[in-house]
């Protein structure tokens, strides 16, 4: 979702990482927008486990080519490579090799606590409309805002 650029963001994700390996679920802040409608940054926070089985819409907490962790959407694994890109992009994919995907969303946690499971039919179905509708998402993300602004009026 976001690139961690400091430091002290690094270590707490080395730990992070660490404890999902040895199969600890881990809840984790996010903050940017590169996962909005589903993921809000610096509101939400996603929860972790051990990337076993990962696969096209899964989201991933992984390391791109060039460095950067993010937590992202799998777009398509070719062979030992996936292809990453953030919901709220309109443009632009990472890729990384499918060894350095170290976790796998598998809850957004709420400000009030309420988790959200990102493995049912229904979420299963917008995920899967979300990013066939590419295009046209310039416009639903501004809707999205326009919603965002009214309901924290």
């Amino acid at each position: 979702m976001s690139t961690f650029e400091k430091k002290d963001d690094e270590t707490v994700l080395s730990e992070a990482i660490r404890l999902v390996g040895e199969g600890v679920e881990v809840t984790f802040p996010v903050n940017g927008r590169s996962m909005r409608p589903f993921i809000e940054g610096g509101r939400d926070s996603v929860v972790l486990v051990r990337p076993d089985h990962v696969k096209p819409l899964d989201v991933v907490l992984a390391k791109t080519e060039d460095g950067r962790y993010v937590i992202h959407r799998v777009i398509k694994i070719t062979g030992n490579r996936a292809t990453l890109m953030g919901d709220g992009n309109l443009v632009g994919c990472e890729s990384c090799e499918c060894k350095k995907i170290y976790a796998k969303v598998a809850y957004v946690v709420t400000p009030n606590g309420k988790r959200r499971a990102l493995n049912t039919p229904f979420i299963h179905f917008v995920q899967k409309m979300w990013v066939r509708v590419l295009p046209l998402r310039r416009y639903l993300l501004k809707l999205y805002r326009a919603y965002s602004c009214i309901r924290n009026f």
